[in-house]
């Protein structure tokens, strides 16, 4: 029996979409490997939401029971003041939970057993085009490879988006971030979004009294928090919001911060048998918690599409026409949802305060709906 030589297909990026992609591609025609430019293949230490949407696609991974034993659950939102005083309750209903995990709890889960080649320290330097369709990869570390497709999962920074698309970069929206995972000895069993000045608080409970936290706060572009580092500056910012918030950002060990930036949506997401996908292809801003899910989600669709087509222009085409409308919708929403939580106007903040108070929790429900009831698993590819 003749043996089919297995078209090899290059991953540039091994995050979250990466290794989901790796995941969803089941047909045997294919030769996956994945090259990571740090020096393992890690996630940082942060909580990222996993919401309905994307966890669809864990179950059809048969991934979604030890996703749900690592992770923590919350059934009740709240929007608050910094004093305490609660803007609106909502009840989020779906067929699957909404969750919170560790970043690296889920790239754990994604990359066991996973049948793909794995590369560590090997940094993008230049991607050249054949004459019969095929991708020469050069690496900083002097490797070339050549593959049949290579597809671009190497972040909001990504180099192959460069290549494909090369609109620049990013766009600095503003306000910075700050990120923790601490353990708790209380449990609130709820998420929570916090309003100030110019600043926010969410919270998020991952398991076991672990509680993932994100704070905003309006500053320029990549400030740093000397002289008075990290701690003292965040106590200066939030110590005097309401609990636990002080005690959060008091006892976490390792805090991540960055400068909020995100890209103007661009379609375009191929050239050749090169590919974008995840934040290469449509990275946002956090305000609604999907730049995970919808890595989640293209992975998938990119994977079903080249199953179905092949790796062919028809097979891209599908992917992006599925996924860019969403992706889009999500990018402006978010940005939107941002500028709305760091304004410092203070008539603005009491309108807007007003508004969630007067909102109807079945208003707000249908708002967050748009979003957890897509279920990519069900779309016909």
């Amino acid at each position: 029996m003749i043996m089919r030589e297995r078209k090899k297909i290059a991953i540039i990026g091994g995050g979250i979409a990466g290794l989901t992609f790796a995941r969803s591609l089941t047909n045997e025609d294919y030769e996956i490997h994945i090259f990571e430019k740090k020096e393992s293949f890690r996630e940082i230490g942060a909580a990222i939401s996993v919401f309905p949407n994307a966890l669809c696609v864990m179950d059809d991974l048969d991934l979604l029971e030890e996703i749900l034993q690592n992770s923590g659950q919350f059934k009740t939102v709240y929007l608050k003041t910094s004093k305490g005083k609660v803007l609106s309750k909502s009840e989020p209903k779906s067929d699957y939970p909404v969750i919170c995990i560790h970043r690296a709890d889920l790239h754990s889960i994604l990359l066991k057993n996973i049948e793909a080649n794995l590369y560590n320290d090997f940094s993008l330097k230049d991607i050249a085009h054949l004459d019969n369709g095929q991708i020469t990869i050069q690496f900083e570390n002097g490797e070339n490879r050549v593959f049949d497709a290579v597809i671009g999962a190497d972040g909001i920074h990504s180099e192959v988006r460069k290549h494909i698309i090369n609109d620049g970069e990013p766009i600095f929206r503003g306000y910075s971030i700050w990120r923790g995972v601490v353990k708790t000895n209380f449990e609130i069993g709820y998420g929570s979004e916090t309003y100030g000045i110019g600043k926010r608080v969410g919270i998020v409970p991952i398991k076991d009294g672990v509680y993932g936290w994100w704070a905003t706060c309006n500053e320029t572009y990549m400030q740093d928090d000397s002289p008075e580092g990290t701690k003292d500056k965040l106590k200066r910012l939030f110590g005097d919001w309401h609990h636990p918030i002080p005690d959060l950002m008091n006892n976490t060990e390792v805090i991540l911060k960055n400068s909020l930036i995100d890209r103007k949506p661009h379609k375009g997401w191929s050239r050749g048998n090169a590919i974008l996908l995840g934040d290469a292809a449509h990275p946002t801003t956090p305000n609604l918690g999907q730049g995970g899910c919808m890595a989640i989600e293209g992975a998938y669709i990119l994977a079903k599409s080249i199953q179905k087509y092949g790796l062919t222009k028809k097979a891209f085409d599908r992917y992006e026409n599925l996924q860019y409308p969403r992706s889009e919708n999500i990018v402006n929403t978010s940005l939107k949802l941002g500028k709305m939580g760091q304004i410092t106007n203070p008539l603005l903040i009491r309108l807007r305060n007003f508004a969630f108070k007067a909102m109807p929790s079945s208003v707000a429900m249908k708002m967050i709906d748009k979003y957890f009831s897509y279920r990519v698993t069900n779309i016909e590819i």
